[in-house]
């Protein structure tokens, strides 16, 4: 589902998509697209535009999160800040690319959202790793602190089930960011930052055992102080 009013880019992008094999369903507002998500067939991959008519393309987003939506969202926009980035994400988009763009990287970007729910959607037994009173669910994407669920954005979810996959040892900034944030062009220290702070805070509200940790030489792990409560 393309959500854009802009119709010679959607027209572009209609003919160029179709030519690759997808099925376009062309909506103009927000209004349009959330009726849309309330049918019983649903796209698969929906490419979304920051400002639309009648609101904000990471309002819906983060409304489609909130309703439990996890259709793959690819944020088509030419809002280039960090800041605006960061907004996105924390409002649920997978991916993120400006405008203008290549259509060969459109099509490779919307490929690996493909392939990421593809493999999610794969029956596999529950891969559980455990920390403390946190089970993380890697199969499901959970986590659950003392039999509660967090409620954690996708990058907060991929930064901690990278460092419960470490099993106590460091992970190095560098390569928390390259993994995490490469490929939507945010790999830059203050947006680790952000999200440390915010899954540190959530970590901390569920279990005040849980705690990240820096080792002084900008490494990062998650461990359980003892004694705390």
């Amino acid at each position: 589902m393309l959500v854009d009013d802009e119709p010679r880019l959607t027209d572009f992008l209609g003919v160029e998509l179709e030519e690759e094999g997808y099925v376009v369903q062309i909506v103009s507002n927000i209004s349009e697209a959330w009726q849309a998500l309330q049918a019983e067939l649903l796209p698969e991959i929906i490419v979304l535009d920051w400002t639309l008519p009648d609101g904000r393309g990471p309002d819906l987003c983060e409304r489609m999160r909130t309703n439990g939506i996890t259709i793959p969202v690819l944020m088509l926009t030419g809002h280039d800040e960090v800041s605006d980035r960061v907004l996105a994400l924390d409002a649920g988009v997978d991916d993120y690319l400006v405008k203008p763009f290549s259509i060969d990287e459109l099509l490779a970007r919307l490929r690996a959202l493909q392939r990421r729910r593809w493999e999610a959607e794969e029956s596999a037994p529950d891969q559980l790793v455990v920390l403390g009173r946190l089970e993380l669910n890697i199969t499901a994407k959970t986590a659950v602190v003392s039999g509660l669920t967090l409620l954690l954005l996708n990058k907060e979810y991929e930064l901690l089930e990278r460092l419960m996959l470490a099993d106590g040892q460091c992970c190095a900034a560098g390569d928390l960011l390259v993994s995490l944030w490469q490929e939507a062009g945010l790999a830059e220290p203050d947006v680790l930052d952000v999200y440390l702070q915010s899954l540190q805070n959530k970590l901390l509200a569920a279990d005040a055992a849980l705690c990240l940790q820096s080792s002084g030489n900008d490494d990062w792990c998650l461990a359980v102080v003892e004694g705390a409560s």
